[in-house]
């Protein structure tokens, strides 16, 4: 009953714990501390910054030369043509044309002249909720002059951490300024681009190359310094208000020409940082959860405090890990409070079933009737858990008593005592046990200890002796839990009187029963010199018979006493018999007795075989008993009638006749043992023929019976159980 509850408050903690989990993964409800993980390990994955990339930046230095801020378009037509004699590789001009101005012609010559020059645009958002892009101005602008998007994607928190290759605009995917950029420094080359957002591989404060725009524009800078490189210009003075926060690890504050940098590094370099987000991210922040859960049913508590605390570490670890190994980010954060919330949760469920469950067992150990009335705890002021402490060690202290108890029950026990475990170790023995085969009992082999104290395995219910001599008889109990329980009795007495029984049995078999054998042949062999003349030391005739009769009936009673015994005690040979063949085979055996009474033995039984499973000897020997019965007890010239027939799954033999009926004490009992009875022709009878049909009837699974009917006389029954066809 305890596991199936814990079962099901472990599969209530695992829906809720998942359910928790994945929505909290999904929705970055704990993105703050998932970003300012990722602020701190973002430094593993920063790629070397490409030598390509220069950044023309309009500084203080520029502001300072040329002026104030913002320029007039010549200045950047003179920029742009002096650009142009550098020959770069691409240049992403990270300054706004919006405006119409009479200068827009001369600068937009210059820009083809110094392709390839890409042109930043913006996204604004229409009154009608459908995005559209802002383009530089109509002269500047035209058809030669690739434009694209210079949109910077913040988080919720306003830093910049991630970007897009493209963005969807108008139903269009149009592509971002260092995207652009990017692809003119691949020129012959092919690397695919990020699909979606990407986590911007930032290389550090500083990383890339730089020029003044001012000296840039002068035709200060050598020119092996800009040909084949990938231009950026833009703003990098504070005071143009282009700064934005970044991780901690990239500087914590980059100007947007320097992020657009990074963003051009990230995309030639391949070092794009994919962040799987919806059911993925929930999928696998549910891994290390599931081991935890599995955890539970399978390891002891302080072993899951173990495997928690090391999932715990082992989360963050693995997430900053990905980073530099498989650019990959897999925010922890749900993970690790998911592991700290089931570890609680479950924690606290388990508890509290098992709580209950003790202190219910507990109550109900000090309700049951024991040995002695358990010792009550005092009270513990309201303290609950005291209280429930106080039950388990009354609960506990009765069943240390009760261990002891019994132990000390083996122990006083008369005969060896053994407790065998499942692996057929001893696991407890008695004083007696030690006694008969030595020390060192507890853990040994039970096949060892019987060969000390036999020299071979006993054998369940059959006697056998010790070393010492002794006759032990063996009884098992087996236990729930594979425990068996080996007692030894020690049956030297009775063996002893079975002995004396046995020799008993000897002698009425042959020294009783021999004497009046021999007196029966000798009076015999004188009837057989009956015609001689009488000789003067002869006994007279009617003496001699009734001596005759008195040895007769003795060797009879002998041989009476003797089978009986012998069909209590002696093993049975069970074998398919069929009774109507053994009435036949009976019915012969008697036919010269029921002669000598005139009496007449009719055969009523159903025609066929009819088999039963048991011991041939006996069963003839008790169908004799009975026809001997019905021919003793009858009158002179009775007619019996004796039948085998069959009664659904039973065969019974009976025997009719007419006779008197039993004396009023043996009524009650027709087939007790040494029972008064009167033979027809005043004989006595001891009843030794019925003890023995009853007891054959019992040893073969069956019963005997007797009914008297006033008018007619007596009938018995030996009804046994039919053997199976296949028997």
């Amino acid at each position: 009953m305890l596991t199936r509850r814990l079962h099901a408050e472990w599969a209530l903690v695992v829906i809720l714990s998942c359910l928790l989990v994945a929505f909290a993964a999904r929705g970055a409800w704990l993105g703050a501390l998932d970003t300012r993980i990722y602020d701190l390990a973002s430094g593993l994955a920063a790629p070397a910054a490409d030598d390509r990339i220069l950044i023309a930046e309009i500084d203080e230095a520029s502001l300072a030369a040329i002026g104030r801020w913002p320029w007039s378009r010549q200045v950047h037509t003179r920029a742009l043509t002096m650009l142009a004699g550098y020959r770069p590789a691409g240049t992403a001009y990270d300054v706004l044309f919006f405006e119409p101005s009479g200068d827009d012609a001369a600068l937009g010559a210059a820009i083809a002249q110094a392709r390839p020059v890409f042109l930043p645009s913006l996204i604004d958002a229409a009154d009608s909720g459908a995005d559209r892009l802002s383009l530089p101005a109509p002269g500047i602008a035209d058809p030669a002059v690739p434009t694209a998007a210079a949109q910077l994607l913040p988080d919720a928190d306003g830093t910049i951490r991630g970007a897009e290759a493209a963005l969807a605009v108008g139903g269009q995917r149009i592509a971002q300024l260092p995207t652009l950029l990017a692809r003119a420094g691949q020129v012959g080359a092919h690397r695919s681009e990020p699909r979606g957002r990407f986590l911007i591989a930032y290389a550090g404060k500083d990383a890339f190359r730089r020029v003044s725009f001012a000296s840039l524009a002068k035709g200060e800078v050598p020119p092996a310094l800009v040909r084949g490189k990938l231009v950026l210009v833009g703003a990098t003075a504070p005071g143009l208000g282009d700064m934005h926060p970044v991780p901690m690890a990239a500087g914590s504050l980059l100007s947007g020409v320097e992020i657009q940098a990074n963003i051009v590094n990230t995309l030639l370099s391949g070092s794009a940082i994919a962040a799987p987000g919806g059911w993925p991210l929930a999928a696998l922040a549910l891994l290390p959860l599931i081991v935890l859960l599995i955890g539970f049913l399978r390891l002891t508590p302080s072993r899951n405090l173990v495997l928690a605390a090391t999932l715990l570490v082992a989360v963050p670890l693995v997430s900053i890990a990905l980073l530099p190994l498989a650019r990959i980010w897999l925010p922890p954060s749900a993970t690790m409070a998911g592991i700290l919330l089931v570890h609680a949760l479950w924690g606290w469920r388990r508890l509290t079933v098992v709580n209950h469950f003790v202190v219910a067992e507990a109550d109900a150990i000090l309700r049951e009737p024991g040995v002695i009335a358990p010792a009550r705890a005092a009270g513990q002021g309201g303290d609950t858990i005291a209280a429930e402490a106080a039950r388990l060690q009354a609960a506990i202290a009765q069943v240390r008593y009760l261990r002891g108890f019994i132990s000390q029950v083996i122990e006083q026990f008369p005969g060896a005592v053994l407790v065998i475990d499942a692996e057929d170790k001893v696991v407890l023995a008695n004083e007696a046990a030690t006694r008969r085969s030595g020390s060192g009992l507890i853990g040994a082999p039970s096949r060892a200890v019987m060969s000390l104290m036999f020299g071979s395995a006993p054998a369940v219910g059959v006697p056998l002796r010790d070393r010492t001599g002794r006759s032990l008889l063996m009884s098992e109990a087996v236990i729930e839990g594979g425990l068996r329980v080996l007692s030894f009795t020690d049956i030297t007495e009775l063996q002893r009187a079975a002995d004396e029984r046995e020799d008993l049995l000897q002698f009425l078999s042959h020294d009783l029963r021999s004497p009046n054998a021999a007196i029966v042949w000798l009076l015999e062999s004188q009837d057989l010199e009956a015609e001689r003349p009488a000789l003067p030391n002869q006994l007279p005739t009617p003496l001699v018979e009734q001596i005759r009769s008195h040895a007769r009936h003795g060797l009879r009673l002998a041989d009476s006493f003797v089978q009986l015994v012998r069909a209590r005690r002696r093993p049975m040979t069970m074998e398919p018999v069929d009774l109507s063949d053994v009435a036949r085979e009976a019915a012969d055996m008697v036919a010269a007795y029921a002669r000598t009474r005139g009496a007449r033995l009719t055969n009523a039984s159903d025609a066929g075989e009819l088999w039963v499973m048991g011991d041939q000897g006996m069963l003839v020997r008790a169908v004799i008993n009975l026809l001997e019965n019905a021919i003793k007890f009858g009158p002179d010239g009775a007619e019996i009638a004796y039948a085998v027939r069959q009664r659904g799954d039973e065969v019974v033999f009976a025997v009719e006749g007419p006779g008197p009926p039993m004396p009023p004490g043996r009524v009650a009992d027709p087939f007790a043992l040494y029972a008064e009875g009167r033979a027809a022709d005043g004989k006595g009878s001891a009843g030794l023929g019925l003890a023995f049909v009853q007891t054959t009837a019992e040893r073969h699974a069956g019963r005997a019976a007797y009914n008297y009917r006033e008018g007619y006389g007596a009938a018995f029954e030996v009804v046994l159980p039919r053997a199976p066809l296949e028997d």
